[in-house]
């Protein structure tokens, strides 16, 4: 079976930019969606992606193809990422923001899902259940967040996030549990 993914790399570094092309259009979906969850606005995460596929490009030869190269440049994506909400969060980008409908409208994440729900009480309660969690989310420091996000949302394994971010899979699995535990906490105070 030919990886697609390493035939573009190869043909990006001999010069053919329309092979890389081919790698922005296949991962820019996800790439923008880890990107806005670290930085929670549209304009923001799509300047994040766009530098993290720069960074990507301007590096290829140095991927060595040891992981796969989703592995590669979503470990470019979570360093980027980090970086950018740090850089973000000291010029209090944050303060103040909070979640509206019209929010939950443009979220690459939620925008698109139907509600099946027919009983209007249910679809109310969804929806301010989806705001506390993702509120939670949000709130969790950037390391506890980007696991939450490469696994619950993205759906790596445990395997993967452990060579995204350079850690032992013994460290991601208990982060990814610190962080689930920060988030039931905040839901339960909330419902109660």
């Amino acid at each position: 079976m030919v990886d697609e993914d390493r035939d573009a790399v190869e043909k990006t570094v001999q010069g053919n930019r329309e092979a890389f092309d081919v790698l922005v259009e296949k991962y820019y979906k996800k790439i923008y969606n880890l990107a806005y969850r670290f930085v929670g606005d549209r304009e923001e995460a799509n300047d994040l992606a766009q530098e993290i596929f720069t960074a990507a490009y301007k590096n290829l030869k140095k991927f060595r193809g040891d992981a796969k190269f989703s592995t590669w440049l979503f470990q470019i994506a979570s360093n980027r990422g980090k970086n950018k909400f740090k850089y973000l969060k000291r010029r209090g980008h944050f303060a103040n923001r909070w979640q509206s409908e019209e929010d939950d409208e443009r979220d690459p994440l939620r925008s698109g899902i139907p509600d099946l729900s027919t009983n209007p009480e249910t679809l109310l309660a969804g929806k301010q259940i989806q705001r506390i969690v993702q509120k939670a989310i949000d709130d969790l420091d950037p390391d506890h967040k980007e696991i939450v996000v490469l696994r619950d949302i993205e759906g790596f394994s445990y395997e993967e996030i452990a060579r995204i971010l350079n850690l032992p899979e013994g460290t991601t699995k208990s982060r990814l549990h610190r962080a689930r535990m920060v988030v039931k906490e905040k839901l339960k105070k909330a419902l109660s």
